[in-house]
């Protein structure tokens, strides 16, 4: 039996962070067991260009700082951030190492307090995001 509770994504949980200035008015709900907890966790990077290629794909992201809430809930792990001036949910994904998360042709690609940003569009643009403060 589903649980009234849900995750809901680009309304009341963006709101919670200031994500929801580019949210658009309608919201995403992801309905939830019963019993499931809905863990928030909301991190501030500092990001930069590796090298002359990724420079675009830093452009994508906001000015620094950049903020990601990472959302859990059982089996349920996501990343939301703005790309583009767009608030972006990202879907955790299988990864070797840390924590995996992809949204349309992005990667953010979580290790400890390092995060890896790529695109599949350009496989030689990475950014890395440090992060300087998480709660």
């Amino acid at each position: 039996m589903m649980k009234k509770c849900s995750i809901s994504v680009l309304s009341v949980l963006c709101l919670a962070t200031g994500l929801a200035q580019a949210a658009p008015t309608g919201s995403l709900k992801i309905p939830l067991p019963s019993g499931v907890k809905v863990d928030r966790q909301m991190a501030v990077y500092t990001c930069s260009a590796q090298d002359e290629n990724a420079k675009d794909l830093l452009a994508a992201l906001p000015k620094n700082p950049v903020t990601a809430q990472y959302l859990n809930a059982g089996d349920i792990s996501l990343a939301v951030l703005q790309i583009r001036g767009q608030t972006q949910v990202f879907s955790n994904v299988i990864a070797a190492d840390g924590a995996k998360y992809t949204a349309a042709q992005y990667v953010w690609w979580s290790k400890g307090d390092e995060v890896l940003f790529s695109s599949a569009m350009d496989d030689k643009a990475l950014v890395t995001c440090r992060a300087t403060t998480k709660r």
